[in-house]
């Protein structure tokens, strides 16, 4: 009982001493001043999680009654998870919100928006085909953007990185599936249509 104690003790004081690292990352100036507070966070408690949780992929040796192995020892108890879980977690959740921003071009235009030239149902009036073309090249320069300010960052952990990659196509993936499929047959454009 006292082990854990102190053990909670430590882990407590470094989490808050990671805070106060990733606190710093957000101070700096720059664009990926805050992606890089949440993957500072989302690393070192992963790893955490990874190294030290009890249901770690690690497994452990078998030791003669009283020894304890430095390199696979485990935090089996619930405030573990749940606490070092909840922070990975929510850091997770503002890193992908960064990249909600994609979805805000991702919009159907309004079929009461749309006229058509000479009263055809093939090529959209000028218009028209702005408001198409302003959400493709907004999506475009958007994401653009992102992927700039982002790719630098590290994620040294295959498995965090595959997460990672998953959850952020996630959140714009199926809407811009959904919308390409919808306007890239709709002839928006006489040049540039790719």
């Amino acid at each position: 009982n006292d082990l854990d104690s102190y053990v909670r003790f430590l882990i407590m004081r470094l989490l808050n001493s990671l805070q106060g690292k990733a606190l710093n990352y957000a101070k700096d100036p720059g664009a990926d001043a805050s992606a890089k507070s949440t993957l500072f966070m989302m690393n070192n408690t992963f790893y955490l999680l990874e190294q030290l949780g009890a249901t770690s992929r690690h497994k452990t040796k078998e030791l003669p009654d009283g020894e304890i192995d430095g390199d696979t020892f485990r935090i089996d108890s619930p405030w573990f998870r749940e606490k070092v879980g909840k922070i990975f977690e929510a850091e997770k959740t503002k890193y992908v919100k960064h990249w909600e921003v994609l979805n805000s071009h991702l919009t159907s235009v309004d079929k009461s928006e749309l006229t058509y030239q000479g009263g055809s149902d093939k090529l959209l009036s000028l218009e028209s085909g702005r408001l198409i073309k302003a959400r493709f090249s907004g999506f475009i320069e958007d994401f653009e953007k992102l992927y700039s300010v982002h790719q630098p960052l590290a994620v040294v952990d295959p498995k965090l990185r595959a997460m990672l990659q998953r959850d952020v196509m996630n959140v714009f993936y199926p809407r811009y599936t959904r919308f390409f499929e919808k306007y890239a047959r709709v002839q928006f454009s006489k040049k540039n249509m790719d």
